[in-house]
């Protein structure tokens, strides 16, 4: 397809319009304006433009700042990425422990289900208090989750031991 250069009246920038478009009404892509499209120059050949070169980077290159930015250049790291200044979240480590708990019921269960129901509530408190990372809030909910129901599990089932020993003794 045959295009031809044209000049949009209201920007200057240079448009390549395909030759049927001319003298009808085409709006510039940069600046919304319309126009009648017209010969400018020389024919062109409908080429995609070459890749534009990367951005030549700078080591002293900032993103621009945050709209709260304290502009304290400790929010960077040696390599120039934004240092998170919440605390990292603990969900996977949370949710291993529910998931030992309640897998080897009820081998680790006294131990890996009550500190995931603990670890798993200080987390979320820090979470929705904006001191921890947010992104593992559903891994943190899911290992307390977890934690609770193996140490409820646990409990009853002492609770029933104790009943069953209780009854045992009675009878004796």
């Amino acid at each position: 397809m045959t295009t031809e250069i044209t000049i949009c009246p209201a920007c200057r920038r240079a448009l390549q319009v395909p030759v049927s478009y001319f003298g009808q009404t085409v709006q510039c892509p940069q600046c919304q304006h319309e126009f009648q499209a017209n010969r400018h120059s020389e024919k062109v050949q409908t080429e995609p433009p070459p890749p534009a070169p990367p951005p030549v980077r700078d080591e002293n290159d900032r993103p621009p700042p945050r709209p709260n930015d304290d502009f304290d250049d400790d929010d960077f790291d040696d390599i120039g990425r934004i240092r998170h200044s919440s605390v990292p979240h603990r969900g996977g480590a949370i949710l291993a422990m529910g998931l030992l708990a309640l897998v080897l019921f009820p081998y680790v269960t006294p131990v890996c289900g009550p500190m995931a129901w603990v670890m798993g509530n200080t987390d979320l408190t820090e979470i929705r208090a904006g001191r921890m990372d947010p992104s593992g809030e559903s891994l943190v909910q899911a290992g307390r989750v977890l934690g609770m129901i193996a140490t409820i599990l646990l409990l009853v089932g002492l609770g029933l031991l104790g009943g069953f020993i209780t009854l045992i003794t009675m009878a004796g």
